[in-house]
């Protein structure tokens, strides 16, 4: 269920400076109509957990295989990692930037993500990329990087 955090507000500024402080809840925290949809899901006989774990460690290991000349975190779990393209010469954003004009790879760089040191890192998210498309992105890195 990954990218149901959608919406918008509209309205006085007064209002919203609130709005913005409890909004964390909603864009960042488990949502009650996920939470739902979670608990109908796997209370289902067939509830395909098990599958959708195997392919997004397959996807993992495919990319971990194909970036293997970055630095990149491996995660343990999840749909995204982390590359550090500090060892680049680059930062965050930079990276981000030569990573879609040149790659043609959508990465997220981490500034205000927490420390200082976020700035030295780009996540990319795997969660709804077939293996197939992903067979080249050590290819598109390198491309990004030249």
């Amino acid at each position: 269920m990954i990218g149901w955090r959608v919406g918008w507000v509209v309205g006085p500024a007064t209002l919203l400076a609130d709005v913005a402080r409890v909004s964390i809840t909603n864009v960042v925290c488990q949502t009650g109509i996920a939470m739902g949809a979670v608990a109908v899901a796997i209370a289902s006989e067939n509830d395909g957990i098990f599958e959708s774990t195997k392919e997004l460690e397959a996807r993992r290991d495919l990319i971990l295989k194909q970036l293997k000349d970055f630095s990149v975190i491996p995660p343990h779990g999840g749909w995204s990692m982390l590359i550090d393209v500090s060892p680049l010469g680059l930062d965050g954003p930079t990276a981000s930037d030569l990573l879609l004009r040149k790659g043609k790879i959508a990465a997220t760089p981490m500034i205000n993500w927490g420390g200082e040191r976020c700035l030295n890192y780009v996540r990319i998210v795997y969660s709804n990329e077939s293996r197939d498309r992903l067979m080249d992105i050590g290819d598109r890195f390198h491309c990004a990087f030249e």
